[in-house]
């Protein structure tokens, strides 16, 4: 899968997926899986509104180093830019 096909997975489930589960759907279509810097790049190109300073705080996320941000404040960090709505 080369990077325009990730982004355009990407792009066609932005409302439709949490973030959380959006870097879950990146994470499998990359033979290295989910990692911090995966996300800052593809999520910024397939989401160009999101800060770059807020890709770089989801580095804290849990799944993708040793930071202690849950799930739930993954998809509060990034929810205003991406993904659907959370309750």
């Amino acid at each position: 899968m080369n990077d325009e096909d990730v982004l355009n997975a990407l792009r066609a489930k932005e409302k439709l997926l949490t973030p959380v589960e959006l870097a879950e759907l990146l994470g499998g279509m990359l033979e290295g899986g989910i990692s911090h810097s995966a996300i800052v790049s593809y999520f910024k190109r397939a989401f160009p509104p999101i800060p770059l300073r807020t890709l770089l705080d989801s580095g804290l996320w849990w799944r993708v180093s040793e930071g202690d941000m849950s799930d739930q404040e993954f998809n509060e960090l990034l929810s205003p830019w991406v993904g659907r709505v959370v309750n």
